[in-house]
């Protein structure tokens, strides 16, 4: 018998769930989940923004290789049709296949495999229309069901209303200790709870329904949490995100696995688990975590690649993460941090406005993760780390000519059209004069019908 998959994603969410450690979540559903299955604790994504981080999750390919190098907007960017998916996939496989709320990868998803779905929703909502597609799924075929919840994105709920309320919540070490920044995370987590009590629902629905041990379920979420010098860069609390995985009787539960790996292995992993292996496509990035899951065998990789290109702006970089050390290539230079908009209205962004306008973007960023877990001191240059830098240096390269990756041409180019470039920098790549407007920001409405902007330099 081939067994169902459930995928459960979030939006915005890192790892910032009990079973991680150094946050102050409160998820018991998930907790109880990850007590039997597998954690991964060193997994990240291979973007910090969401199309493409998912696209990258449900392709096993890189953005920029996969064709979605930014938002999905009205189809502007997306995944390109030619490159199998997931969904895809498990349909060819006899699956019924769906996906409940955030989808991001595309303007539609019939074309990319998914036969009923929605992309909008509370993820309440969401998680009854995923339990009524497992009870009303066609006789005899199994299921691949995605259900993407939005939260925690901003904007978040209530506290009040929530699973949790707590009354004050730290922030991470990487944000100062404001009032402020403890109201923001008092609100994060709780919204957080509220996913996780949709989430258990789900749960519950798998166990009660006897789909429990058939059923190999996933949590995972897109990148880092909607904060300043999280979502949006390429430091770990951008990237770094959950990822547990539970099959009872096929999976020993109750470990936690430390291989580096990154969301391009999701694919390779889902199908070897279900037994499709031959169904893998060839020159993936991505690489099958199943020899970990069903035999503790060792997996994982040297090196990953997390990239970033667009999202409300031109923001190309590039990077490398080995277990110990990270080296970052901005090729866009000068000071200052972009903020996602919907980061930007946030009392965070007012608490830290002058340490983000002065935040140092340097050609080459190096840091020694061991010593500097928060990616303070960049030791780009050291002549203690020379030999380091020049190995990473040289091994992202060869990734990226390796892999055709446009940046190597210059200016990656927006399709006219894209909603987020209707906000553009008044300098620079991504420019478009004139700048007018608050603040240096001008708004532009492209001609309809017109095909690509290559970004002023």
């Amino acid at each position: 018998m081939k067994p169902n998959v459930l995928l459960i994603h979030c939006h915005d969410l890192g790892d910032l769930i009990g079973c991680y450690p150094g946050n102050e979540a409160r998820t018991p559903n998930l907790d109880r989940f990850a007590a039997e299955g597998v954690v991964f604790e060193q997994y990240y994504a291979a973007s910090p923004t969401c199309s493409p981080s998912r696209g990258a999750m449900l392709t096993g390919l890189s953005p920029h290789r996969n064709g979605l190098m930014a938002l999905a907007s009205g189809g502007h960017w997306e995944v390109s049709p030619q490159v199998p998916t997931l969904p895809r996939l498990f349909r060819e496989a006899g699956y019924a296949t769906a996906s409940f709320g955030t989808w991001h990868i595309s303007a539609d998803f019939a074309e990319y495999g998914v036969e009923q779905g929605t992309q909008e929703g509370p993820c309440e909502a969401l998680a009854e229309r995923a339990m009524r597609f497992m009870d009303q799924r066609p006789a005899g075929r199994p299921f691949f069901l995605m259900v993407g919840f939005r939260e925690p994105h901003r904007a978040w709920g209530d506290p009040a209303s929530l699973p949790w309320k707590p009354e004050r919540a730290a922030g991470p070490g990487y944000l100062p200790d404001a009032p402020e920044i403890a109201e923001e995370m008092r609100q994060f987590y709780a919204d957080v709870g509220r996913m996780d009590a949709a989430a258990g629902a789900l749960l519950r629905h798998v166990d009660d329904h006897g789909l429990r041990e058939s059923t190999l379920v996933v949590f995972t979420a897109d990148h880092g949490i909607a904060m300043p010098l999280a979502k949006g860069t390429l430091y770990d609390p951008g990237i770094k995100i959950a990822l547990v995985v539970r099959w009872p009787g096929q999976i020993a539960g109750g470990r936690r696995c430390d291989a580096l790996a990154w969301n391009v292995d999701l694919l390779p992993t889902l199908l070897e688990g279900a037994r499709e292996a031959a169904r893998i496509p060839a020159g993936l990035d991505g690489r099958s975590l199943w020899p970990y899951l069903a035999q503790g065998e060792s997996v994982g990789h040297d090196a990953v690649y997390p990239e970033q290109t667009w999202h409300d702006f031109y923001e190309p970089i590039r990077a490398i993460r080995t277990p110990r050390y990270k080296l970052i290539r901005n090729y866009e230079t000068g000071r200052g941090v972009q903020i996602a908009a919907d980061i930007l209205p946030s009392p965070t962004v007012d608490v830290m406005r002058e340490t983000l306008r002065g935040w140092p973007r340097p050609p080459v960023e190096l840091y020694d993760l061991a010593a500097d877990p928060l990616e303070r001191r960049n030791r780009a240059g050291d002549p203690a780390l020379a030999a380091v830098e020049a190995d990473l240096s040289a091994r992202l390269d060869r990734r990226l000519r390796e892999t055709g990756d446009p940046i190597l041409n210059g200016v990656v180019p927006a399709p006219i059209g894209y909603w987020e470039h209707f906000l553009a920098k008044p300098a620079g790549p991504g420019a478009l004069p004139p700048a007018r407007g608050e603040e240096g920001w001008v708004t532009v409405r492209w001609p309809k019908g017109a095909t690509m902007h290559r970004c002023a330099k």
